[in-house]
C-alpha cells in the first residue's frame, strides 16, 4: 500500500491487499511513497541508459532518504549482491514496493527493455505526484472552510450560552428540547463525531470491498465524481496494458496486471471473467466487452489498437486522454466544492445572526412591550 492523502482512493492500494510485514520490526513495514519512487525509477533510469549497473546505483540509494528508505534499500541491496534480480529483490522487501511497479520491472528484465520500464515507472509516478498536489491545492481552502465552520458553529453554541446568561435571559433553545447550553454543545459534537465516524467506515467498507460494486454503481451516476472516479481507474489500466504490451507480457498476465492497477474493486472483481475469456483465445475487447462495465469509447480504443496492431501505442493515448478528463473533472469539483463550502458557511452565518437577532433583539422587544401592556392593564381603572 503506498501512501496517499487523496481520498478518492486512487493514490493507495486497497487496505488489505498487501502483507503487513515483520510487526517486530517496524521499518519493515514502511512502504515507499509515490514521490519516493518517481525519484528512484528516474535515478535508475538515467544510471541504467550511462551503463551504470543497478547494484552500483542501490549502494547509493543505502545513503539516501529516511530511515525506512535506507534499511529498504540495504535490503534490495543485499538480494542484488546474492545475483538476484532487481524485480525478485524488490518482491522481496516484504510489501515496501506495490505490485505494479515488481511486475513492470519484471517485464523489462524479460524483454530486455529495463531502461524504457524505469523511465515509464518514472514518468508515471510523477504525474500522480503532480495530480495529488493540484487536487489537494484545489480542496484544500473548501475542507478548510469546512472544518472551520463545524469548529465555529460548536464555539458559537458556547459563545450564545455564556452571552445569555451574562445578559440574565433564558438561554436560546436550538432545537426546542429543552435542553441546557452545555447540553445543546455536547449532542452538537456527538453528531459531528458520529457522521464523520459514518463517512469513515463507509470509506473503509467501499476500500474493502463490503458493499461489492454497489458503491461504484451509485457513484458512476453521481454528476463529475462518478466520470471522476472512471476516468482515473481506466488511465491506470490503460497505462498498465500499454507498458505490458510494450514489454512483451502475454495477454493474461497483462489483463491480472491491469485490473489490479485501478484500485478499484468495481474493477478487481473482472480479473477472473477477463482472464478465462483470454485463455479461451478471445481478443481484449471481446474479453472487455462480455464483462459489460467499460464504457463504449474505451472499447473502440482497445478494438482499434487492436486492429492496428498498435495496443500498446493506443493504450498510451487513453490513459494521457482519461487523466486529463479526471483532471479537468478534478478541477471543476474544487470550484464546485469551494462555492459549495462559502454558501453552506454564509448560511449558517446568516442563521446564527437570525437566531441571535431574534433573541437578543427581538424577543426582548417583545418581553418589554408585554410587560408595558400588562402594567398599563393592570393600571386601567
Amino acid at each position: 500500500m503506498v501512501r496517499s492523502n487523496f481520498p478518492f482512493c486512487w493514490f493507495a492500494d486497497r487496505l488489505g491487499k498487501r502483507p503487513l510485514g515483520n510487526m517486530d520490526r517496524p521499518e519493515l513495514m514502511a512502504q515507499i511513497t509515490y514521490k519516493q519512487m518517481a525519484k528512484l525509477f528516474h535515478r535508475l533510469a538515467t544510471s541504467y541508459a550511462a551503463g551504470v549497473d543497478i547494484r552500483s546505483v542501490y549502494e547509493r540509494e543505502v545513503n539516501a532518504g529516511g530511515t525506512a528508505y535506507r534499511i529498504n534499500a540495504r535490503r534490495v541491496l543485499d538480494q542484488l549482491n546474492q545475483g538476484r534480480t532487481l524485480a525478485r529483490a524488490m518482491a522481496q522487501s516484504d510489501g515496501y514496493f506495490p505490485e505494479l511497479p515488481i511486475a513492470v520491472v519484471q517485464a523489462g528484465e524479460r524483454g530486455g527493455r529495463l531502461e524504457e520500464s524505469f523511465r515509464k515507472l518514472s514518468d508515471h509516478y510523477t504525474s500522480i505526484v503532480k495530480f495529488r498536489t493540484n487536487f489537494l491545492m484545489s480542496i484544500a481552502w473548501p475542507v478548510f472552510e469546512l472544518f472551520f465552520s463545524i469548529f465555529v458553529i460548536g464555539m458559537l453554541i458556547l459563545i450564545m450560552g455564556w452571552v445569555c446568561e451574562t445578559a440574565n435571559i433564558a438561554p436560546i433553545d436550538w432545537l426546542g428540547l429543552g435542553l441546557s447550553t452545555t447540553q445543546y454543545f455536547l449532542l452538537y459534537w456527538s453528531v459531528v463525531f458520529l457522521l464523520f465516524g459514518t463517512l469513515f467506515m463507509l470509506g473503509l467498507g467501499v476500500l474493502y470491498g463490503w458493499f461489492g460494486t454497489l458503491p461504484m454503481q451509485i457513484a458512476r451516476r453521481i454528476p463529475l465524481v462518478g466520470k471522476t472516479i472512471e476516468s482515473l481507474a481506466l488511465s491506470r489500466f490503460a497505462w498498465t496494458m500499454s507498458v505490458a504490451e510494450n514489454a512483451g507480457m502475454n495477454p493474461v498476465e497483462t489483463a491480472q496486471l491491469a485490473v489490479r492497477s485501478t484500485q478499484n474493486y468495481y474493477y478487481e472483481r473482472l480479473e477472473e471473467p477477463l482472464c478465462e475469456d483470454l485463455q479461451r483465445g478471445q481478443s481484449f475487447v471481446r474479453a472487455m466487452r462480455s464483462t459489460d462495465s467499460f464504457p463504449d469509447d474505451f472499447l473502440l480504443m482497445v478494438d482499434t489498437g487492436e486492429i492496428a496492431g498498435e495496443l500498446a501505442e493506443t493504450m498510451d493515448r487513453a490513459s494521457q486522454e482519461h487523466q486529463n478528463r479526471a483532471e479537468n473533472n478534478m478541477k471543476m469539483i474544487g470550484t464546485i466544492g469551494f462555492i459549495g463550502m462559502l454558501l453552506f458557511v454564509g448560511l449558517i452565518v446568516g442563521c446564527l445572526i437570525i437566531f441571535m437577532y431574534k433573541k437578543l433583539i427581538l424577543d426582548q422587544y417583545s418581553n418589554f412591550l408585554n410587560c408595558l401592556i400588562s402594567d398599563l392593564l393592570e393600571q386601567w381603572p
